[in-house]
């Protein structure tokens, strides 16, 4: 293929002396953590297209070894381990053209223990359409990998009756560090004001979250109340909506310095301790605080908070700067061990693999391939190798399969960018933390 370039490049005319020729050719690239989980006693896939820069076959490939780990398979897509121990895993990438290794990574394999842990163990994953949709159930919750686990938020996980989220279909980071006052905007209880005051979310919002508790087939049965989006965003708040006046929205039993969005006034409303006065959001500090989160909503602090975000964020384009978005991250980070000073930050990797380009919605996988590639390699460059700071990387993303991970129907793929058949896979990476951590604990 380089070879093929600079033929190219000299026909045109152009100097192959020229820095900035060879500059605009491009060069793959591979990127991984510096850690990585797997769960005992159970398949673990590595696969490389969610890690490698570009997937071109016969151009590159990805070769995996390690002195320790015993690989049930090794192939040009994936490799595999049923039995792993802990060790090193060494991956490199190979020039196509002459067999030249252009990178070495190694990792550090941390193995977790399925179904030890005698004592309960709480969690919360804050995300978007990908957690809303219970990714992770599987893993955590079905198959007994984590016992005792208690998950905690406030949207009740698919199929499940005491476990919760914080995933909202959609969202994108910055969705988490902005005020929910549309009647059909999710309740995000992160931002909050600063100082003796507490944002409960829109009257609408917690009137019609009641309505769809109580009937939550009224959107398909009766004069289609709400639009699919509305439902959407209005399930899994089964518990908490029950703290708001099933015909206002208004929080049941108010205390001085609780805040609504009145949406019949187009107002915020602050409670005095006798009436709801009118005032303007600009009248507060807006912050993300996890800490009057926790308190406000009587949610256990969890021993791990993970985060997986980004797809929605970038999948749509490249070339983006990430300085935003990476202290937007910090700020979660530090509000949530400011709250929980003993916790672990958890930054999952989200979804390099978007599909094939054979699909539904037309989307043009190829490029979000690309672009969260670089969502990827900004996390592993940005904040890999910061435990000591309590800071930790699950690189859920490897776990799929870009191409037999998702949905076909007569033979075209579809659900892009989410891999259904590949979702009890990309679970076990976390069950493997979790794991782990339970394991490091109990023996210390």
């Amino acid at each position: 293929m380089k070879k093929a370039i600079c033929l190219i490049l000299v026909l045109a005319g152009l100097n192959l002396n020229s820095p900035q020729v060879f500059s605009q050719v491009f060069k793959n690239d591979i990127s991984f953590p510096s850690e990585i989980y797997l769960l005992s006693d159970v398949q673990n896939n590595i696969f490389i297209q969610p890690f490698i820069k570009r997937w071109r076959p016969y151009d590159s490939f990805v070769r995996f070894s390690s002195l320790t780990i015993p690989f049930s398979f090794r192939g040009e897509k994936v490799a595999s381990v049923n039995k792993p121990v802990n060790g090193k895993l060494k991956i490199q990438l190979y020039d196509g053209d002459d067999f030249n290794v252009v990178k070495t990574i190694e990792s550090d394999v941390k193995v977790g223990k399925m179904g030890i842990g005698e004592s309960e163990v709480v969690i919360q994953i804050i995300g978007d359409s990908f957690t809303q949709g219970g990714f992770f159930r599987d893993a955590l919750l079905v198959k007994g990998y984590t016992p005792k686990l208690k998950m905690v938020g406030l949207r009740r996980v698919n199929d499940e009756r005491d476990q919760f989220d914080e995933g909202r279909g959609g969202w994108t980071l910055e969705r988490y560090f902005n005020i929910t006052k549309k009647p059909n905007d999710a309740y995000n209880g992160f931002w909050q004001p600063q100082g003796n005051y507490r944002y409960w979310g829109s009257t609408r919002f917690w009137k019609m979250a009641n309505d769809f508790r109580k009937n939550p087939n009224s959107n398909i049965a009766t004069n289609k109340a709400w639009e699919f989006n509305d439902s959407y965003n209005l399930s899994k708040y089964d518990s908490v909506s029950r703290k708001f006046n099933e015909n206002t929205g208004f929080i049941l039993n108010p205390k001085a310095g609780d805040i609504q969005f009145d949406n019949d006034k187009n107002s915020f409303v602050l409670f005095n301790g006798k009436n709801w006065e009118p005032k303007n959001d600009t009248d507060f500090v807006w912050s993300f605080q996890y800490g009057k989160y926790l308190s406000m909503w009587n949610i256990a602090p969890p021993h791990m908070l993970f985060e997986m975000l980004g797809l929605n964020d970038f999948r749509h384009g490249i070339n983006h700067d990430f300085q935003n978005w990476n202290n937007m991250l910090m700020q979660m980070k530090q509000s949530y061990l400011a709250a929980v000073p003993n916790g672990k930050f958890v930054i999952c990797i989200p979804s390099s693999s978007c599909g094939i380009i054979d699909n539904v919605a037309g989307d043009f996988t190829t490029m979000q391939n690309a672009a969260m590639w670089e969502v990827r390699n900004n996390i592993i460059n940005t904040f890999d190798k910061q435990q000591s700071d309590k800071v930790y990387i699950v690189d859920v993303a490897a776990s799929i399969d870009n191409e037999k991970g998702y949905q076909y129907i007569d033979g075209i793929q579809k659900g892009n960018p989410h891999p259904y058949p590949n979702y009890p896979s990309m679970g076990i990476s976390i069950a493997a933390f979790i794991q782990y951590q339970r394991f490091i604990k109990q023996n210390n």
